[in-house]
């Protein structure tokens, strides 16, 4: 199928088009996109490409173009030779051309109107980085569906395989957070309920939109405390994203502070969907996290949220698996597919990657808390 693409800085100059072409509530409709856009990250520049086959709209495809600099690398207690060598050798920019959302999960970057096309969405970047230039890297994020292998290779794509995600699902019986503990094994019970008792004394706040805009100062960070113990940082967020993912999911996204004598020491959110939640981005003092043990209290309430609000699943996101598998979450494959052109890139990747992995799944097996 001879296919050509029109692509778009701004989802406003195409918006009328390209929400005529989505389903109703879909991810990548132009309001929730739009959100992302006037946040203005850093380091990230999104394109809106349209599919046509003649002078047919067919697909949609959301690009997110991340200049990956070293500081994105965090080389930690790592060998400082190899740290040297990559930084020595690894050029000081490489772009990376993300299909789909980075700071997002289950949010497929391509839709065509019939089923059958979805594999189009490799010959439509392809014709992307024809005009655009070619990235030392291109992801295709979070697929509904797996790829056929044959098809990837032929590309020049791999199926991503160290990507997981934790989730925990609720079972029938769970009506509220005591159920929940009530199916905990004895020791991880008795833990569950020490940690909790741990944030008495700590006030909790649902922030709005303005509230998040005006408590900048405090959120960001505390979520750069976070974000600086990552491995890689593929694109970091700012306050504006919070603000403007309020304005865009209203009360399908809830923004939870924590505060002990005055002062924020935490902050967690949700995203609420048809079925599902997940707890998305969260920010911490570190110091009275070990005081009042805020990270699990967090996983807890949102275990308590999904049982509050009846939804099937919950799910965590990637790291910090061995904390959350305590909480009975499990892991589940997420369906990423890479393109590596820079040699220097894919090494790196593989090295920080394998590193990850090493650390995060480091005991995940041997965790059964849930009877």
């Amino acid at each position: 199928m001879k296919l050509h693409i029109t692509i778009a800085k701004h989802i406003l100059d195409i918006a009328k088009e390209w929400d005529a072409l989505l389903p109703a509530d879909h991810h990548l409709h132009s309001r929730h996109l739009l959100a992302f856009e006037k946040a203005a990250v850093a380091d990230i520049e999104p394109s809106y490409v349209q599919v046509f086959a003649k002078e047919k709209l067919i697909g949609v495809l959301y690009l997110q173009q991340f200049c990956f600099q070293h500081r994105h690398l965090n080389f930690g207690n790592g060998s400082a030779t190899t740290a040297k060598l990559i930084k020595c050798f690894l050029p000081k920019k490489l772009y990376i051309l993300a299909c789909g959302h980075l700071f997002r999960i289950n949010y497929q970057g391509f839709y065509f109107k019939e089923p059958a096309h979805r594999e189009l969405v490799f010959d439509a970047i392809k014709l992307f980085t024809k005009q655009q230039g070619k990235p030392a890297g291109i992801i295709v994020k979070d697929c509904h569906d797996v790829f056929i292998e044959q098809s990837c290779r032929f590309w020049g794509y791999r199926f991503f395989s160290g990507d997981v995600t934790m989730e925990i699902g609720r079972r029938k019986h769970w009506t509220k957070l005591d159920d929940y503990i009530n199916d905990l094994h004895k020791n991880y019970r008795q833990r569950a309920k020490k940690i909790m008792a741990s944030l008495n004394g700590v006030e909790i706040k649902q922030l709005n939109a303005e509230d998040i805009k005006q408590n900048a100062a405090s959120i960001e960070p505390l979520y750069w405390n976070v974000v600086n113990k990552q491995t890689v940082k593929l694109g970091t967020i700012n306050t504006a994203y919070f603000y403007e993912l309020k304005k865009d999911l209203q009360d399908n996204f809830e923004f939870y502070a924590l505060y002990a004598e005055g002062k924020m020491i935490g902050f967690y959110t949700f995203i609420f969907y048809t079925t599902e939640m997940e707890t998305h981005f969260i920010g911490l003092d570190y110091e009275a996290n070990t005081k009042y043990k805020v990270y699990f209290n967090i996983l807890f309430a949102g275990i308590e949220k999904m049982i509050e609000k009846g939804y099937d699943k919950l799910e965590l996101g990637r790291t910090a698996r061995d904390a959350k598998a305590n909480a009975g979450a499990l892991p589940r494959q997420v369906f990423n597919y890479i393109k590596v052109k820079n040699p220097l890139a894919d090494i790196t990747l593989r090295f920080f990657l394998n590193r990850f992995n090493k650390a995060e799944n480091s005991g995940l097996n041997k965790r059964n808390p849930l009877k």
